[in-house]
């Protein structure tokens, strides 16, 4: 197919089409019953008082916001490094990169529309009674929806990044694990933070989704007395704050999905 004589929106909705056609041969939505069992093994570890009491609060929280980094970054490790031989020829032939990177980006958008609509069920089946309406943007179970959801694209867009940089499936896997590791001990859920570890949990996604999960769960009839639960700075109940926050997470997955497409754009200097 010569490429070069087929735009950008017509190679996105090309590749768009091939990523759906994987999914279906490839079964990978089995991903789907993979999310639920995770999130049945959480419901299922988790204390009762979820958004009632502190200690429930938080330990619910970081598994959530874990379960959704590992499943953002599990979705598009491999996505990339698997093509590269491919993408280097037909690069060749008129590809555009930015076209490959962005219907990999449609296709990532939508598994985790749906994965993070999966997580959002099993939530809402184990804690309906705790959750009230009110949200500080929308119904809080629309805010949790949406704060979870850029936190699982944040992670695939992540995980894609990597995959655009790394030249083979291994080595994607292995730097998968130290990803993950770093997300979570930088959450500031688990470990007191303060100086450069403090400075560096700014660049995690962990770190904000705790904190709009915190401001989230504030607007509960003064269940908490202290806005740092986390030990993630302020966590003001303002729809400003997790306005703020929404954005803040946004922005860290388009300079993710920007610095990819630089990544990818040096295939032709492969050595393979």
């Amino acid at each position: 197919m010569e490429k070069s004589r087929i735009g950008r929106a017509g190679q996105i909705r090309i590749y768009v089409g091939k990523c759906l056609r994987l999914f279906v041969s490839e079964k990978q939505w089995i991903n789907f019953i993979s999310t639920a069992i995770i999130m049945c093994i959480i419901a299922l570890v988790t204390g009762e008082d979820m958004f009632v009491a502190y200690s429930d609060t938080k330990n619910g929280a970081f598994a959530i916001i874990c379960a959704c980094i590992w499943i953002g970054l599990f979705n598009s490790i491999r996505s990339v490094c698997r093509e590269r031989d491919i993408i280097k020829w037909e690069h060749k032939t008129g590809l555009h990169i930015s076209s490959y990177v962005i219907a990999h980006v449609v296709y990532e958008l939508l598994l985790c529309v749906v994965e993070t609509l999966i997580v959002i069920t099993v939530v809402f089946l184990k804690y309906h009674e705790n959750i009230p309406v009110e949200g500080l943007i929308f119904p809080m179970l629309l805010d949790l929806y949406v704060t979870l959801l850029l936190v699982m694209f944040g992670s695939d867009m992540l995980a894609l990044l990597i995959s655009c940089m790394v030249k083979s499936e291994n080595t994607a896997m292995t730097v998968m694990p130290f990803v993950l590791i770093i997300q979570l001990v930088m959450s500031g859920a688990v470990f007191s933070l303060s100086g450069i570890t403090e400075r560096m949990a700014y660049l995690t996604l962990s770190k904000w989704g705790l904190n709009a999960i915190c401001s989230i769960s504030n607007t509960i009839d003064s269940v908490y007395e202290d806005y740092e639960i986390f030990g993630n700075g302020d966590c003001a109940a303002t729809a400003e704050h997790l306005g703020f926050i929404w954005l803040l997470l946004l922005g860290y997955a388009l300079i993710y999905i920007v610095l990819g497409v630089v990544a990818l754009e040096q295939v032709d200097r492969d050595k393979r």
